[in-house]
């Protein structure tokens, strides 16, 4: 697609009105109406209280594209492993660079992704560790 095609296809859109559902997505493509990917079922749950964080899990929606899915763990970034439910949703699974076990952490894992149409989404939730006893 040429800057002359965008540029054209903008003016037409800006001047019907419907400019602000317009963008490009990751594929260069452009978008008139998009939905982002939902990321939920995190375990540990959000707010959830564990005696060491070691690994994660969380649900994608369907129309996430597994591709576009990026993992960090108090800032450190992950490789995890997505698996295709039969339902079109995503399993995504991964573990920390080392676990956490410092009584009182704060664990910030923060997910960001696409949908298959373009739109681009971040989640992030958060675990506490607690005092050993």
């Amino acid at each position: 697609m040429t800057i002359k095609t965008i540029a054209a296809f903008a003016a037409l859109l800006l001047s019907s009105g419907t400019a602000p559902a317009v963008g490009l997505s990751h594929h260069g493509g452009i978008i008139l109406d998009c939905t982002p990917p939902l990321f939920f079922e995190e375990s540990p749950a959000n707010d959830a209280t564990v005696e060491v964080f070691d690994r994660f899990a969380f649900t994608a929606s369907a129309d996430t594209d597994p591709a576009t899915v990026h993992v960090w763990v108090d800032g450190k970034a992950v490789t995890p492993t997505i698996t295709p439910q039969r339902s079109g949703r995503l399993t995504v699974e991964g573990r920390a660079e080392s676990p956490i076990s410092q009584s009182g952490a704060r664990v910030r894992v923060l997910v960001s992704g696409f949908s298959k149409d373009g739109c681009e989404r971040s989640h992030a939730y958060y675990v506490h560790v607690r005092p050993k006893a």
